[in-house]
């Protein structure tokens, strides 16, 4: 009679231990992450063992944590990948860190990085003399250092370092240029130096010089 008693209370404790050890279907963890540099929207990311799609929303650049609703158990594959976006940038897993199983009360390990995409912001110089040297041009801590023209009257083309889509951009004038030979300074203005990067390059700066 006892063993007829015993061997479905074994039963039972046995499934109870491969719950908890993540031996059944009912999963605890959470399966989190952080994306890196998100500036842009429209990311979605999806987890391709259980087919759970994600929105993560930008934060101006800043990191940001997601969490998928479907837990997950211990030993459990994930496959996090990038379903869609984000405009304007690219998004990719740091080290295959989205490819992987549970092994921890949170599953948190996913880190991607993303970078806006860069476009050339530049313009061009008129009005600067043959012999003014010493104008330099600034968007923020990157300096550009403009050169004379090689002929009389000629306008001088100037770019800067990369800016990356939406970002905020503002030319000014650092140095203004002086005549080697009268030692005469030039006054130049900018126009069109203060806006946000479009998708594409931007070479509408204009620097006028007297």
């Amino acid at each position: 009679m006892k063993s007829s008693y015993l061997r479905p209370g074994l039963a039972l404790l046995c499934a109870a231990l491969l719950n908890a050890c993540g031996g059944g279907n009912n999963g605890n963890l959470l399966l989190s992450g952080t994306v890196v540099g998100l500036a842009k929207p429209d990311l979605v990311l999806i987890n391709n063992k259980t087919g759970e799609k994600l929105p993560v929303a930008a934060n101006g650049g800043s990191n940001v944590t997601f969490t998928f609703t479907k837990l997950i158990a211990v030993d459990e594959a994930y496959d996090v990948q990038i379903v869609s976006g984000p405009t304007g940038a690219k998004c990719e897993a740091v080290n295959g860190s989205n490819v992987g199983k549970a092994n921890a009360y949170t599953a948190y390990p996913i880190t991607f990085k993303c970078v806006t995409n860069p476009y050339t912001l530049g313009g061009t110089v008129s009005g600067l003399g043959l012999r003014s040297s010493g104008l330099v041009l600034a968007n923020g801590s990157d300096l550009v250092s403009v050169q004379p023209p090689a002929t009389a009257g000629a306008n001088v083309n100037f770019t800067f370092s990369k800016v990356g889509d939406g970002s905020p951009y503002g030319v000014t004038i650092l140095s203004q240029p002086v005549d080697q030979d009268t030692k005469r300074p030039q006054v130049c203005t900018v126009a069109n130096g203060i806006g946000n990067m479009p998708a594409g390059d931007f070479l509408g700066v204009t620097v006028s010089c007297i």
